[in-house]
């Protein structure tokens, strides 16, 4: 019987920055297209999505679009540069059209989305964590699975001192967007 093996904790670890990774592709090491984030200095592949992820992420999209001021962008999987061991694509970002997506920090992005399926766990702990420790103001989580979004907002270090559930047939609004409304269920459908 094998055993899968895990590196002991004991061992000295190679922790990469956002420029090694640079680098790597530079080197033709890592595709500049590959499905990754770096977390805490670590390469990190992500899963890849459901049907139903992107559907959903298409919906919101469109909505974002339809709906956002003159003077903001929407971001798709827009890789952020929170740190120098840490960068992260979230699903979508609405930011102000004067930034350009490698000069964002938390705190310029208008509104974050997440799209969660089996990344819930992950976007509701891992995520939310770096979001609110880098001052992400608005954090939704959408739950794909129960039709609902998780709203995270008033960042601090140690997290979010709100998050609010909102059930599908509830109204969303964006916390300095406000002009973005709507309920899930009029963007995805009953389900």
């Amino acid at each position: 019987m094998n055993a899968p093996v895990r590196p002991s904790p004991d061992l000295p670890r190679r922790l990469f920055t956002t420029q090694d990774v640079f680098r790597m592709v530079e080197a033709g090491v890592m595709e500049e297209d590959e499905n990754v984030e770096l977390i805490e200095g670590e390469l990190v592949v992500m899963a890849a999505k459901k049907n139903s992820h992107e559907i959903a992420k298409s919906a919101l999209l469109e909505w974002l679009v339809k709906g956002k001021a003159d003077d903001q962008r929407v971001g798709v999987e827009t890789t952020l540069y929170l740190a120098e061991l840490l960068f992260v694509e979230p699903d979508l970002t609405l930011y102000p059209r004067a930034f350009k997506p490698q000069d964002l920090s938390g705190g310029d992005i208008t509104l974050l989305i997440e799209i969660s399926d089996e990344s819930l766990s992950r976007d509701l702990g891992l995520k939310a964590g770096i979001y609110a420790h880098h001052g992400v103001r608005d954090y939704w989580a959408v739950d794909v699975e129960k039709r609902r979004v998780i709203i995270h907002r008033r960042p601090s270090d140690d997290g979010y001192r709100s998050v609010e559930v909102f059930e599908a047939n509830a109204e969303v609004t964006a916390l300095l967007a406000p002009e973005l409304r709507a309920r899930l269920v009029d963007l995805l459908g009953e389900g």
